[in-house]
């Protein structure tokens, strides 16, 4: 299709209300997967917005629109089912009996979501078919076609789960860490810190063939450090001249995080105009001369900075320089750092004017799980760039004992007797880019194991 037939067809499908803006229209030249896409924006609110991918052809890819539901009546499931299939089979006809219903379930939003999936040998192949978001009163606001598996490689010989599982149970491996069990993904999850054992396990191909003989954990971890207490590092710094805030600043975004913390978006100047409509200009507007901030809302603390500003400065800092500036940064935050924090010397990949350092967290000598503490200094202007922090106030678990209760040959004895496998498809990945299916034995085991009541923790998603 031409362009503006191109455009045309994503009007239509998309729908946008009239006073919508037209803020991308990129079709994709540069990108092997060929495709337009196209947004149009609230001028007046920037959270609704209408997207469209297409083909290159014309086909739908996409629909996403985020725009206000206006009051309408709220039709039932079998309304919403039929509109569903109505939308589906007008751009894809014949997909209803080529794909499976494979859940219907109700978004946290009101929105009732329809997943559809492709099946062989009597299992669901993932990342195929289509789902669709349709809202009560059975408007289609989001669509994603997947399509079909291309490459199914089936073996010759399946082994029995006996055997499969055999493996699982000799290459078990435990790490001890302290998670928050989060009520929106965990079962029984209380939203607080708590001593875990975890392990993870890989799908392994269903005839066994490529079956390891010992557990392997991939890539060696970096060896952790105590923290190198230079002179002045420990002394509190201000937070807001470390990382470039000024007063000049202005709050353009502000969002509820949904975790505790609040995100917040400043820019220096004004927002610069697009250099055109395409996805890359777009994403830099957003991005030029922005600093992204997150604070925890009850303390106001600082949880995690993004700078853009690409601002140049008179230094030529080295890596030792910029390290002493990252640790007071960090001491400031964490005045006792040095008995939370640990510094991780990993091969150095510095670009010319930004410096890198990782800090793991742990309490007692045990780690949090996500408690990697990433942070970046400019060389030229001193300042702090990125902050990644932990996902828990080390200081806070203090009162968590960091001796397990339960043992580890009781935590294995747990795991074991949740742990089963199922022959599941499985997407690889080739060196030359290639995709294919692979029939696998896929483990299904628990999240974690209590550390001090022995609890079984299993995932909700």
């Amino acid at each position: 299709m031409e362009k503006e037939e191109l455009k045309e067809r994503a009007r239509q499908i998309g729908n946008a209300p009239k006073h919508f803006r037209l803020n991308i229209e990129d079709y994709g030249e540069n990108a092997e997967e060929n495709r337009a896409y196209f947004c149009w924006g609230n001028p007046d609110d920037e959270d609704e917005a209408v997207f469209v991918e297409l083909g290159m052809d014309g086909q739908l890819e996409a629909l996403g629109r985020y725009v206000a539901d206006p009051e309408e009546n709220t039709l039932s499931d079998e309304l919403l089912f039929e509109r569903m299939l109505q939308f589906t089979e007008t751009y894809y006809p014949g997909a209803s009996s080529q794909f499976v219903l494979q859940e219907q379930t109700e978004e946290e939003d009101g929105k009732v979501r329809f997943s559809y999936i492709q099946m062989a040998d009597g299992l669901p192949i993932p990342m195929t078919g289509w789902y669709a978001d349709v809202s009560l009163a059975g408007e289609i606001v989001n669509f994603r076609y997947c399509g079909h598996a291309e490459a199914l490689v089936k073996p010759e010989h399946i082994a029995d789960e006996q055997t499969a599982l055999a493996h699982y149970v000799k290459n078990i491996d435990f790490k001890l860490m302290f998670t928050v069990l989060h009520s929106s993904v965990y079962e029984s999850g209380d939203d607080n810190p708590h001593l875990v054992y975890e392990s993870y396990l890989s799908p392994l191909p269903a005839d066994l063939s490529e079956c390891p003989t010992e557990c392997e954990d991939g890539e060696t971890e970096s060896e952790s450090f105590p923290l190198p207490l230079f002179e002045g590092v420990t002394e509190k710094a201000d937070i807001n001249s470390m990382i470039g805030w000024h007063d000049g600043l202005t709050k353009v975004r502000e969002a509820d995080m949904g975790d505790g913390t609040i995100g917040e978006v400043w820019r220096e100047g004004p927002a610069p105009e697009p250099k055109d409509k395409s996805m890359k200009s777009w994403f830099e507007g957003r991005m030029e001369k922005v600093m992204k901030m997150v604070r925890h809302k009850e303390t106001g603390k600082l949880a995690g900075v993004m700078s853009f500003m690409d601002k140049k400065g008179p230094f030529h800092l080295s890596r030792a320089e910029c390290e002493k500036r990252a640790l007071r940064f960090l001491f400031t935050l964490f005045p006792n750092a040095d008995r939370f924090f640990q510094l991780k010397y990993d091969e150095t990949e510095d670009a010319e004017t930004i410096v890198g350092f990782t800090f793991e967290a742990v309490c007692n000598g045990v780690p949090l799980r996500f408690g990697y503490t990433r942070i970046c200094v400019n060389r030229t202007t001193g300042q702090v760039t990125t902050y990644m922090a932990p996902d828990i106030d080390p200081e806070t678990l203090q009162s968590i004992d960091s001796v397990p209760s339960v043992s580890i040959e009781k935590a294995r004895s747990i795991f074991l007797d949740a742990l089963k496998v199922k022959l599941a498809w499985d997407k690889q990945y080739g060196d030359d880019a290639s995709m294919s299916y692979q029939l696998v034995y896929q483990p299904v085991f628990p999240s974690f194991i209590e550390a001090h009541s022995g609890k079984v923790i299993r995932s909700l998603i």
